[in-house]
């Protein structure tokens, strides 16, 4: 085998080998074909899917003087410079270690000469999104007048952070991600040119777990075969990558639907056991039970499984009806957004095994049930035992947020608002704003399950509030205080 990594010994050198994406493929051949190339381009999509390589494929396809048809030669002059990175004419930033305007200015800069070699200089930026905003702005001046010989390719997996301004000076093309089948197919070619066994099985479940990405599945690949060598099996690839196989999520789900509760357990104990990743388990189910629904309600869907795991996935969603599928997948999330900070870590999932397995349904609320269950007494005290959980996944979306919220304490719920206290305007303030208060609500409805809108109040307003009455406990508000550390006066 080459000494280079397989993403990089695989990438594609002209667009007939780019798999998938024919979409772009085409209309960019079409585009060297009738000689209308653009002066700037913006491609977008997940990582791993092709962007840069089809912006290095196109660079040379217009700038290539033997090509055939659309396709560079990759045999002149040109082809090899641009190949080993050696000419001028060809220009490569990292959008994420080129953020300032400096850098913008620099790149503008060169972009004025007229190219060495070529007929165009190109210039890709990867990552573009991460430029700041004012060389986002040095940038716009050139794209609204370029040179006739500078094209820009701009790549980003993040559209929503490129300016509009940008995006509407560009020829925009949307890259997808790539099909299990697909993915499957190459890392086959990848193991038969290497002298690779491997079993279909195996390869499947690398493809599914490089979710959509090339990159990703021949960077899995390359570290299941430094360890296995020639030989690939489905067992070796789960162990080496810590997955869980499908055939092992399929029989789980088998469980959960036959109502074995006790056998259920038992196999998130064997999963432990062996050393498997938990939370892995628990993401790799939900994707699953997420297959099992498409198949439930007829969504067109190409999983790219074998003919095996398909029939397997139907048998499963006929086997149940959707109210029970949908009840399953909800315990099932709730136990995945727990595993992460549960202090025995197996406890979320055998819980929501148990309560999965059971064959009661869950009747829907009357208007009465829902209100009692918002108003009642016990609710605060649940929302103060799961506090130091949501102030944790508040940090992972908003660490600044966090030292406000720290000060802040639950004292009553009103209906659907938890009222939470402030000593200080300024930090009642920070909560209240309508950013911070969105990552709050939804980070406590994650944790808990339903839905309850904090309503921040300063100490001395909450006081004097005549709502505050009803619910005013004492002992409530003691075993409050004592989890945020506080005392009553």
């Amino acid at each position: 085998m080459s000494n280079l990594v397989l993403y990089r010994k695989y990438r594609p050198l002209n667009f007939a080998l780019v798999q998938g994406q024919e979409h772009i493929k085409t209309t960019l051949a079409n585009a060297v074909l009738n000689n209308r190339v653009g002066h700037a381009y913006l491609f977008t999509g997940p990582r791993g899917v092709g962007k840069t390589t089809l912006a290095r494929i196109f660079a040379r396809s217009i700038n290539c003087p033997n090509k055939k048809g659309a396709e560079p030669c990759n045999e002149c002059d040109i082809c090899k410079s641009f190949l080993d990175g050696s000419s001028l004419d060809l220009l490569e930033i990292d959008g994420a270690s080129h953020t300032g305007v400096d850098n913008v200015r620099e790149l503008i800069e060169h972009v004025q000469f007229s190219p060495s070699q070529a007929k165009y200089k190109v210039i890709i930026i990867d990552e573009v999104h991460m430029l700041s905003k004012p060389a986002f702005n040095a940038l716009l001046k050139t794209l609204e007048e370029p040179p006739s010989h500078a094209v820009f390719v701009l790549a980003t997996t993040e559209t929503h952070k490129v300016p509009a301004t940008i995006i509407s000076r560009t020829q925009r093309f949307d890259f997808k991600k790539v099909s299990i089948a697909d993915l499957s197919k190459l890392l086959q070619f990848v193991c038969n040119d290497n002298k690779v066994k491997a079993n279909s099985d195996a390869l499947t479940e690398i493809a599914a777990a490089a979710d959509g990405s090339f990159r990703d599945g021949l960077s899995l690949l390359d570290q299941v075969i430094n360890y296995a060598g020639n030989e690939i099996t489905e067992e070796l690839v789960e162990n080496v990558l810590g997955l869980t196989g499908i055939k092992t999520t399929a029989a789980f789900l088998d469980l959960v639907l036959n109502h074995q509760a006790k056998q259920a357990v038992d196999f998130i104990s064997d999963l432990s056991y062996n050393g498997r990743d938990l939370y892995q388990f628990g993401r790799d189910f939900l994707e699953y039970l997420r297959k099992v629904l498409l198949a439930k309600v007829g969504a067109k869907s190409e999983f790219g499984f074998s003919t095996e795991i398909v029939e397997k996935i139907n048998h499963q969603a006929k086997s149940t009806d959707l109210p029970n599928l949908v009840r399953i997948i909800g315990i099932f999330q709730k136990a995945e957004g727990e595993l992460k900070w549960a202090t025995i870590q197996s406890l979320p999932l055998e819980l929501a095994a148990v309560e999965a397995s059971s064959s009661k349904s869950p009747q829907p609320p009357t208007s009465q049930t829902a209100q009692t269950s918002l108003t009642s007494p016990n609710t605060l005290e649940i929302v103060m035992e799961k506090w130091p959980v949501i102030l944790e996944k508040v940090k992972d979306y908003n660490h600044s947020l966090i030292a406000s919220l720290k000060l802040a304490q639950p004292v009553a719920i009103e209906g659907n608002y938890l009222i939470l206290v402030f000593t200080y305007k300024f930090h009642k303030d920070s909560v209240e704003a309508r950013k911070n208060r969105i990552i709050v609500d939804q980070v406590i409805e994650e944790v808990l399950g339903s839905k309850l809108l904090v309503k921040p109040v300063l100490a001395s307003e909450w006081q004097g509030s005549a709502i505050a009455e009803p619910i005013e406990n004492k002992g409530i508000l003691a075993s409050a205080l004592k989890i945020m550390g506080g005392e009553v006066e």
